[in-house]
């Protein structure tokens, strides 16, 4: 029986699960007629954020408008409306800067924007880009209890342990295990060894988005420990010295997990999908002796 690929879409409504205080937060600005920027790695659930805090505001108009698609759309901004821009990392910054400035003179009430590294990087410690000033949301990895609810009380927990609270390969191992043709068949190990067509790629993406510097020396020695570290310890064994830096930019990815655990702020390489693919990764780049 042929088992279908897994095609992720944005989940709204009672299919989004979690991040619930952050829905609120985003709607409450918006309808204030702030401007903001949610921040995250790929596939880590920013259209789903936005569109859910917009469905709290059915009495305005939003216009989405995937900017990576076409960076060079004309918008027709109505004055008074939110405009949503999606997937600026695609676009080039000269456009994106363009498009901007474009969208702002038209008076609209709000503008969101969805992005990852460039996007951070563009808006810089003002957050501002063209002239407008962007409140910043970054993402992050689900927590425990938000991917508990997402598996099922059926399922198995190690499935968190191989997606680390990732939702999108957390749904995508799902995917497969619901698509088995018999019990013997809706294992994890079955889901896993299934859907590597389609994880395998994208861990690569996520491999390669820190491939160098104090970004992969950290997540390295996460995967190292194996359990969640203190950032001051993990600043103290690594040498990095902006170790909130880094910590933010590998959270926001979705690589790693940082959160308090009993009563301690604790960062975590937890994605098993991840991990092998870059300890499998040095290995192969040492030579041998």
């Amino acid at each position: 029986m042929f088992n279908p690929p897994f095609t992720p879409c944005p989940a709204t409504g009672d299919a989004f699960i979690g991040r619930q205080g952050l829905v609120r937060n985003l709607r409450r600005r918006i309808a204030r007629g702030e401007s903001l920027a949610v921040i995250g790695g790929p596939k880590l659930g920013k259209t789903s954020l936005v569109r859910t805090a917009l469905q709290g505001l059915r009495d305005r108009t939003v216009i989405e408008v995937d900017v990576g698609a076409d960076p060079a759309s004309c918008i027709d901004v109505v004055p008074g409306s939110i405009v949503v821009l999606e997937n600026r990392d695609r676009v080039a910054d000269s456009a994106i800067e363009s498009l901007l400035a474009r969208v702002s003179a038209a008076q609209p009430a709000s503008i969101v924007v969805t992005g990852g590294r460039r996007l951070r990087t563009m808006l810089g410690h003002s957050g501002t880009l063209a002239d407008v000033s962007f409140r910043v949301f970054p993402l992050s990895v689900l927590l425990d209890g938000e991917t508990r609810r997402l598996i099922g009380r059926d399922r198995s927990a190690a499935l968190a342990a191989w997606s680390g609270n990732h939702p999108y390969l957390t749904k995508l191992l799902l995917h497969y295990m619901d698509g088995g043709r018999d019990q013997n068949h809706r294992t994890l190990e079955h889901a896993v060894a299934t859907g590597r067509c389609q994880w395998e790629p994208f861990v690569q993406r996520l491999a390669a988005d820190c491939s160098e510097g104090p970004e992969r020396r950290l997540l390295c020695y996460l995967i190292e420990r194996g359990k969640p570290v203190n950032p001051i310890l993990a600043q103290s064994d690594t040498g990095i010295r902006d170790m909130k830096a880094v910590a933010d930019t590998l959270a926001s990815l979705g690589v790693i997990s940082r959160w308090i655990r009993n009563e301690e702020a604790t960062l975590f390489a937890g994605c098993r999908l991840l991990n092998d693919f870059i300890t499998a990764e040095v290995k192969n780049s040492c030579p041998p002796l």
